[in-house]
């Protein structure tokens, strides 16, 4: 990675913190010009305009949320196991998430919804890819036996990626970490209804 490369990657990793703890709106050039500790023209010179780099932010954010979980779920044998550490991984760095100022998918979601159809376009497209993964695991499940024939692949994505959510946003406003880990109850507990048998 050249230095150029290096410069924009930093770049994006700080400015990922910033717009997902004051949103798109309130975050101005001049307040990224001061954390960054670089002038306009130097971003500028490695993103078009505060769009740009606020899509870039993003994604950045979404990968390392999708690395996390990777890691997680790398270790584990079944599809049911996998689902369970799916949700696990949530809970896990929740302190983390709650530094980086909560959620970047329910932060951009709600920042972008009319605002910024661009940013509001990618979490679309996010939230489509997170739901898809979810039901190709639990289609996995059915396939090797593990999960029932009849269970609703995507019932179960929807209402996953809403306890998340939702358990996040509760979690963070009340400052209380159990509605997390009530969350990921639920999760589970509508993972014991889709199996085949007792784990």
């Amino acid at each position: 990675m050249g230095k150029a490369e290096e410069t924009r990657q930093a770049i994006i990793e700080k400015a990922a913190i910033i717009f997902n703890k004051n949103g798109y709106q309130r975050t101005s050039m001049a307040m990224l010009c001061d954390a960054l500790g670089l002038t306009k023209g130097a971003i500028y010179g490695h993103f078009a305009d505060k769009d740009a780099l606020a899509v870039e932010a993003f994604m950045h954010s979404v990968r390392h949320v999708s690395e996390r979980v990777r890691e997680k779920i790398q270790p584990c044998g079944g599809s049911v196991d996998r689902l369970r550490a799916f949700a696990a991984t949530f809970l896990d760095f929740f302190e983390e998430t709650v530094k980086m100022g909560g959620c970047p998918i329910l932060n951009t979601a709600v920042d972008a919804d009319d605002a910024h159809p661009q940013l509001h376009s990618e979490v679309r497209r996010v939230l489509t890819a997170w739901e898809d993964r979810l039901v190709a695991m639990v289609d996995a499940g059915r396939e090797n036996g593990e999960i029932r024939p009849d269970a609703d692949a995507r019932l179960f994505a929807a209402t996953f990626i809403a306890l998340i959510e939702g358990g996040i946003l509760l979690a963070k406003t009340v400052g209380d970490k159990r509605y997390m880990e009530r969350s990921v109850d639920g999760i589970n507990l509508l993972i014991d209804q889709m199996v085949t048998k007792q784990e």
